[in-house]
């Protein structure tokens, strides 16, 4: 059976092993916190300042004049999924959702457009403001070879409301 005490070496023998164990701890600890942190500064939405920016030079991701830093910590955090996304009208849906846009329609090929002409239809209550950072999201993210023009949807509330349907009924026989 062997001995699980450890063996200290020649030049430490009399000298005391928990002194020496606290201090190895507290050092290891200390390291421990270091490393921590780095990871905590990983999450952009935590992150400070100076870290942020340097996450967002890594993603490629500009921040606009005046932007508040909560809108610039997302769009650092969701930078990859973003990038994935682009180019894809259901993807650009959802990069302009993970920003907090709530409802917005992107449609190609309308009647009446050239063929490259793409729709951004978005509330007027939610672009109102934010026009710089549209226009950072179509240019990062958009495709190329398209033309994007926006479209301002106003939500209306009716209590009443009349209408007219009349049926055709096609008879084939």
């Amino acid at each position: 059976m062997s001995d699980l005490t450890p063996q200290l070496p020649t030049w430490m023998d009399g000298q005391n092993v928990t002194a020496l164990a606290k201090v190895a701890q507290g050092y290891w600890q200390e390291i421990e916190s270091y490393l921590f942190w780095w990871l905590e500064q990983q999450h952009s939405e935590d992150a400070q300042a100076a870290i942020l920016d340097l996450l967002a030079w890594e993603r490629d991701i500009k921040r606009l004049p005046g932007e508040e830093l909560s809108l610039y910590g997302l769009r650092v955090k969701h930078a990859f999924e973003n990038a994935k996304d682009a180019g894809y009208n259901v993807g650009m849906e959802q990069i302009f959702k993970r920003l907090g846009f709530g409802h917005i329609t992107i449609s190609e090929r309308l009647p009446d457009f050239d063929w490259d002409m793409v729709e951004i239809a978005m509330l007027e209550s939610e672009f109102s403001g934010k026009e710089q950072l549209v226009n950072e999201l179509i240019k990062q993210y958009g495709r190329t070879c398209r033309r994007y023009f926006l479209s301002a949807m106003a939500a209306v509330n009716t209590t009443h409301a009349t209408a007219l349907v009349e049926f055709e009924k096609e008879v084939t026989g």
